[in-house]
């Protein structure tokens, strides 16, 4: 009986005889990472809105171009109609009446005669897009627009139909679509018995 109990103390005390009997020890290490696994990729920060816009080739800015006029959300354009010929006079930032709470007013302000004004502007609250033009000349004013809106998570473009402005007054234009940006064509202005839609 003594025998086996000095065998079992000896066998404890004794190191084992192969490597694979030792404890195994492990510690962690950093694998390098499996080729198009998730640790692979690295997160990236999701780019603004305004680096989405140029990586899709539009360039986010209120402008003027020749005689076509970009005016982005939440901004506004005034232009100078002389002889025919379109100047930017002015971009601000602001709010229209129509895309705030009810009865709060513009938080530009009025356009100098002799200008026309174009401001978009939306609502996430009335799922709306506003374009509200102020008209400082004496006759009214025609134009045609174009819509930059984001659909499906894509850019899409379409023509707009929209109505004259008579001189000396405000005009409002309204979509569902949420509109990053219109583009107005053929600003002029026309015989206050010319005033169509279009």
């Amino acid at each position: 009986m003594i025998r086996p109990l000095i065998l079992s103390a000896a066998l404890a005390l004794a190191h084992p005889a192969f490597a694979q009997d030792a404890p195994v020890k492990t510690t962690p290490a950093a694998a390098p990472p499996l080729a198009g696994g998730p640790a692979a990729a690295r997160p990236t920060k999701p780019p603004t809105l305004v680096e989405a816009l140029i990586a899709a080739g539009f360039d986010p800015h209120t402008k003027l171009v020749g005689d076509t006029a970009q005016v982005m959300s939440g901004q506004r354009a005034t232009l100078n109609v002389a002889d025919g010929k379109l100047s930017l006079e002015a971009v601000e930032t602001g709010h229209v009446d129509m895309a705030l709470p009810d009865g709060t007013p513009d938080t530009y302000k009025p356009v100098e005669p002799g200008k026309v004004a174009f401001a978009v502007d939306g609502s996430a609250a009335k799922k709306q897009s506003f374009l509200k033009i102020w008209n400082g000349l004496p006759h009214a004013v025609s134009y045609e627009a174009e819509l930059t809106a984001i659909r499906s998570g894509k850019l899409a473009k379409r023509k707009a139909h929209v109505c004259a402005v008579p001189g000396g007054s405000t005009n409002y234009e309204m979509w569902a679509d949420p509109i990053i940006a219109v583009t107005l064509s053929k600003v002029a202005e026309v015989a206050d018995d010319k005033i169509t839609c279009k």
